[in-house]
């Protein structure tokens, strides 16, 4: 009967519509039910910049602090059209406290500007002078230089450096003429700057360029000959360089490159030239506890939980999140000492997931009740919050949603406030900072699960702008406990469990 009653008080503290999962909050940048569509998620200074379109305006920049309101940077492009096209690898860096990204003011085409923080963004480099687009992109910095890849008539893609005050300058023309020599992703590892470079002699391989010598050079030729080893998911952890690329004998692998000896291959988990790994376009590998987590895929096919492990060398089945098909985990970053990503179990779709690299992955939400997926992508974690685009299906589209792991709880909507509440688990003090919009009397509640009151506030004044609350939890048994927040008539507003420890 217990039970029954705190089911049911659960259910209505929340009221009309459609609520979120615990701990998620959706910034709805597009305001109903239109799209946002977030795109090229970065990071500078905790704060979060973007771009998306408010249903009014096109794709363009926004940036958000926090759980704050995002805030239009510039209409860069005046009307509906985007203002930044949608097939970008990455189109955006920070140099020297300044945000440069690609974008079109609707005269120059798609080009390299500068944002200060104070002042308009401007164009920064037009090599073609003309409406034609060079389509900067593949941003790296090194060096208090801006590395990225564009496109002249003249001589195709290929690689430029900007110093922040001279006109770029173009580095590569490996293909002599107007075809594109930089074909992929461009970081910076061990002093030079690497880049997927396609030629007639050795197809799409890794190369390098030496910024102390200005030269560039292929590093690594997996497919040798001319064959095509196309390395993507360049990611440099623990002072070595992880790609995957393709080679006939293998598909496609995962690769290490310390930058003197040759690469080595760490992975065959399917046999016999099949693929292992498949490209993504951000966030294929994170380092966790010790290992390098990714989606491995076996002799069916199909995508599961995998980990390397550099002490050792061993690759080894993680967990298998849908058991009966093609999990395909992806976006791995690490939050609140957790690995998070998205997979799929077979009953929710494409949804948020955790893994403590103990106890089996567990969904943190389902945003799109039942098998839609939400489809989490661009994972990008700053602070207390963790960023991402997604579907929330019936309510607001395809939109810009953050969650924090101390904003937790079921909320009532009539509460205009940011309400935290950790650790959890809990060992010694449980920390409730709520921020209110409006100064109001609140009580708050802490219970067992039998309902029995352990610790009770009363009615007290809260005001305006940030409170503070300290439970002391240390000498209570572990287990599960209720917290409650209510207004002096006893509505609650906010509910939740936690754990001590």
């Amino acid at each position: 009967m217990k039970f029954l009653l705190l089911t049911y008080l659960l259910a209505n503290c929340v009221i009309a519509s459609a609520q979120l999962p615990p701990g998620f909050k959706d910034f709805d940048v597009a305001p109903g039910l239109g799209s946002s569509h977030p795109v090229y998620l970065n990071e500078y200074d905790g704060k979060l910049y973007f771009f998306a379109t408010d249903g009014t305006t096109g794709r363009e920049p926004y940036i958000v602090s926090g759980s704050a309101i995002p805030a239009l940077i510039k209409d860069m492009k005046p009307g509906a059209s985007p203002s930044v096209a949608n097939d970008y690898m990455q189109p955006s860096a920070f140099m020297n406290g300044k945000y440069y990204f690609t974008s079109d003011n609707g005269f120059s085409g798609q080009e390299m500007y500068m944002y200060d923080g104070t002042n308009a963004p401007s164009i920064v480099f037009d090599p073609n002078f003309t409406a034609d687009s060079s389509s900067p992109d593949n941003y790296t910095v090194y060096a208090n230089k801006l590395y990225y890849t564009a496109t002249t008539a003249a001589e195709g893609r290929e690689l430029w450096v900007y110093d922040g005050t001279n006109s770029p300058t173009r580095l590569t023309d490996i293909n002599n003429g107007a075809d594109h020599s930089v074909t992929g992703q461009v970081i910076a590892f061990a002093g030079k700057v690497y880049f997927v470079c396609n030629t007639p002699v050795y197809g799409s391989e890794l190369w390098s360029y030496n910024p102390l010598t200005n030269t560039t050079s292929l590093e690594v030729d997996i497919d040798s000959g001319a064959a095509s080893s196309n390395p993507a998911n360049l990611t440099v952890i623990s002072g070595k360089l992880y790609f995957s690329a393709t080679s006939f004998l293998y598909g496609r692998e995962l690769y290490v490159y310390d930058g003197t000896n040759p690469a080595i291959r760490l992975t065959d988990i399917s046999a016999n030239g099949l693929s292992s790994l498949s490209p993504v376009r951000k966030n294929a590998f994170a380092l966790y506890k010790g290992k390098i987590y990714f989606n491995g895929r076996d002799t069916s096919g199909q995508g599961h939980l995998w980990a390397y492990d550099p002490s050792g060398g061993a690759v080894a089945l993680v967990h298998k999140i849908n058991p009966n098909g093609d999990a395909s985990p992806r976006e791995f970053v690490v939050y609140d000492n957790r690995l998070f990503f998205t997979a799929n179990d077979g009953t929710n779709g494409f949804e948020l997931y955790a893994y403590d690299g103990t106890n089996q992955p567990s969904i943190i939400g389902d945003l799109c009740p039942g098998a839609n997926s939400s489809l989490p992508s661009e994972l990008t974690s700053i602070g207390k919050e963790l960023y991402f685009a997604a579907n929330n299906c019936n309510n607001s589209g395809i939109d810009l949603f953050a969650y924090n792991h101390e904003r937790v709880g079921i909320r009532n909507i009539l509460f205009d406030a940011e309400v935290y509440v950790y650790p959890n688990p809990v060992d010694k003090d449980l920390h409730i900072d709520i921020d209110l919009k409006n100064g109001e009397q609140l009580r708050i509640r802490l219970a067992d699960v039998n309902g029995r009151n352990i610790y009770d506030t009363g009615v007290l004044p809260y005001y305006t702008g940030k409170n503070k609350t300290d439970i002391p939890m240390k000498n209570l048994p572990p287990g599960n406990y209720l917290y409650y927040i209510t207004n002096k008539k006893g509505t609650t507003y906010l509910t939740g469990k936690l754990l001590k420890q």
